[in-house]
């Protein structure tokens, strides 16, 4: 072959290329007239800053971000996503709670699947973001066992805290306030004939239930591979709620307990659900980092692969 037909033919490409073309603004794709199989793709960014770069390859730098950039992805991001969850979620449960204040015996049922559903949707949807806390004792648990940023732990919380005020005060606005008034806005209260003590003893063991669920499938890297950690952080809490809301109201969280209170002005035995969940999410946290976390976050104790290795021989 001459080299004039060379020229009139250039050769085809022998692999799928996609080149990026970057310049602020602009993206089209168009196909070599020689081999459809062979996009390019230019990408407008800069006229003065234009590079030619291949998409995909895994040598290539990322472009770093900016400083405003990273610092709303990393702190303001999260604690939006903790206060729109919270608030949404805070307003499903006592939503729920108004209805059951006139559906009978199944509303408890009916309020634990709700708030379990509601909670598997917002770890799926938010999860990726925050991690979907939703939870003091949530925040406080991770970050106990070493797999939460203590700086963001304050944030969070007043995230959430201020997402079950907005949440609560959103329920208020739209129940009835005949319903309103006997469902106490969906705040929390004490079984009949249940002591403080009790009370408190119940929502620490389901809330110890509860993180201790969240650390084993969500946060320990041995478990890292099971399968829909959210399923089971969702079940856990709907067993929490159907367990313990004849006797201590299954909260489990002292910022969705919290909001309610706020907007109904209803602060009877309100610290059972701050003590009780608090010292629960220690319990757990404290169970984990011990006796039951991997090796690499075990405080103290023999490490699971040298406890095999013992067995075995």
């Amino acid at each position: 072959m001459s080299s004039t037909s060379q020229a009139q033919h250039p050769p085809q490409h022998t692999r799928k290329e996609d080149f990026a073309y970057q310049n602020n603004a602009y993206d089209h794709t168009y196909t070599s007239p020689n081999d459809t199989s062979v996009q390019l793709r230019c990408i407008k960014q800069s006229v003065s800053t234009s590079t030619l770069t291949t998409i995909g390859e895994d040598d290539a730098p990322e472009k770093p971000k900016d400083p405003p950039v990273q610092l709303y992805e990393s702190f303001i991001l999260p604690c939006i996503a903790e206060y729109v969850g919270m608030t949404l979620f805070v307003f499903i449960i006592c939503l729920v709670s108004a209805y059951g204040s006139t559906a009978g015996p199944t509303w408890l049922l009916g309020v634990s699947l709700t708030t379990g559903f509601s909670f598997f949707s917002l770890l799926i949807a938010i999860g990726p973001v925050s991690g979907a806390h939703l939870n003091p004792v949530v925040t406080m648990g991770i970050t106990l066992a070493g797999d939460f940023n203590p700086i963001l732990g304050i944030p969070y919380v007043i995230a959430q805290i201020a997402g079950s005020i907005t949440g609560a005060f959103f329920t208020k606005i739209v129940v009835p306030s005949n319903i309103y008034a006997d469902c106490l806005g969906g705040a929390h209260s004490v079984g009949p004939g249940v002591t403080a003590g009790g009370a408190i003893l119940c929502e620490v063991l389901i809330t110890a239930f509860l993180i201790l669920i969240i650390l084993m499938s969500g946060v320990d890297s041995a478990n890292s591979q099971q399968p829909l950690p959210p399923l089971a952080i969702a079940l856990a809490v709907v067993v929490g709620i159907t367990c313990g809301g004849p006797f201590s109201g299954g909260s489990m969280n002292p910022a969705r307990a919290f909001g309610p209170a706020v907007a109904s002005g209803v602060w009877d035995h309100h610290y059972v659900w701050w003590v009780g969940p608090l010292l629960g999410g220690l319990v757990s946290a404290g169970i984990y980092r011990i006796l039951m976390a991997s090796e690499d976050r075990r405080v103290l104790l023999w490490k699971r692969s040298q406890k095999k290795d013992t067995t075995s021989t």
